[in-house]
């Protein structure tokens, strides 16, 4: 029942990171795609209709968390207080840049607005990153299961590390680097003309970049010998996720190439997935993995909800999963297609 919940888990993280993780690249890329008002408006309404429907999956992740692994959900909302908060808070500032840009015509006001939402989708994206990199590397549990990560310390990775060190920083710059070619991928989807190739020439150069930064990733943890990349290699799943990754995220720049668009966002959106799928598989069974004693890891046996409640939670979410999964076709169906630079809206 604790495996199927974790499993359950993984897809709604996933689901979050495929389809927001295009919204976050979108604004990383904006000052670099859009150069009149009007290429501004096309970008913003390629995501404007959905942008807040993605983020119900972090929520319903979020509760899930909280129903199925209760002491999980509170050491992490604990030890991860920071960056929570600065998580949250440039959610917040990306839905009102995207709402209110359009409510004064006034190229200072708009500027302001895009800045914003070009550093809150920077930020957001730095942030999930950081997080991936501590549930990489662990964090400091100890008996008590109260720990508390500061931003930084010294940047040199160890046992009581920041959220931000050297390691961990590197997987927030893979991060924004690769959210933002995911979302290069869906803005081909939605646009033409002179913009859209605009947008492949990026996605192509970003592209070189990732590979870049998989590779270093790859090699650290090798040289480590570290823990993940161990378990993987012994567990088919892990072997499978892993080849996965290692074949779709070619497959992106050969699409990309051929101008195959659809094909080459859905072979991002697996590469995303199936990166996630392998970290999942090699912290199994762990949800928060401690730098300080494997002993003392929070595990989804040692932080699940009773069995009872676990299998009574099963009707409700799935209930709730088929509310998301269908508002998530509903709306994608119904702004499906190119947008164009003229019309109302953004």
């Amino acid at each position: 029942m604790e495996t199927l919940w974790f499993v359950l888990l993984v897809v709604l993280v996933g689901g979050y990171v495929v389809l927001d993780g295009f919204d976050f690249g979108m604004g990383i890329l904006l000052p670099w795609l859009a150069r009149t008002e009007g290429e501004k408006r096309m970008l913003y309404r390629a995501i404007g209709p959905v942008w807040d429907g993605n983020e119900v999956w972090l929520i319903a992740g979020g509760g899930l968390l909280f129903f199925a692994f209760p002491k999980a959900y509170a050491s992490a909302a604990s030890g991860f207080y920071l960056a929570i908060m600065i998580f949250l808070w440039v959610l917040i500032l990306r839905g009102i840049s995207i709402e209110i840009r359009s409510q004064l015509a006034h190229p200072l006001w708009h500027s302001f607005w895009d800045g914003i939402f070009f550093l809150a989708s920077l930020l957001a994206a730095l942030v999930l990153g950081g997080f991936l990199g501590n549930l990489v590397t662990g964090v400091p549990i100890e008996e008590s299961r109260s720990w508390f990560l500061p931003l930084w310390t010294y940047f040199v990775p160890s046992s009581r590390h920041g959220i931000f060190d050297a390691l961990t920083l590197l997987f927030s710059l893979l991060s924004v680097v690769s959210l933002g070619r995911h979302g290069a991928t869906y803005l081909i989807l939605k646009t033409e003309g002179e913009i859209r190739e605009r947008i492949r020439r990026l996605a192509l150069q970003w592209w070189n970049a990732e590979v870049a930064l998989v590779l270093l990733s790859v090699v650290l943890m090798l040289s480590t010998h570290h823990l993940l990349l161990a378990r993987c290699a012994h567990r088919p799943l892990g072997v499978a996720f892993l080849a996965l990754a290692a074949l779709s995220l070619p497959l992106v720049l050969f699409f990309l190439r051929r101008q195959r668009e659809l094909l080459a966002f859905v072979c991002s959106s697996l590469f995303l997935l199936s990166a996630i799928g392998a970290t999942a598989v090699g912290l199994y069974p762990c949800l928060l993995l401690s730098s300080l004693d494997r002993a003392k890891s929070l595990t989804i046996f040692n932080a699940a909800a009773s069995t009872p409640a676990l299998r009574m939670g099963l009707l409700w979410f799935g209930i709730g999963a088929l509310l998301i999964l269908g508002y998530t076709f509903l709306s994608y169906w119904s702004f499906r297609g190119k947008v164009r630079s003229e019309g109302e809206g953004y």
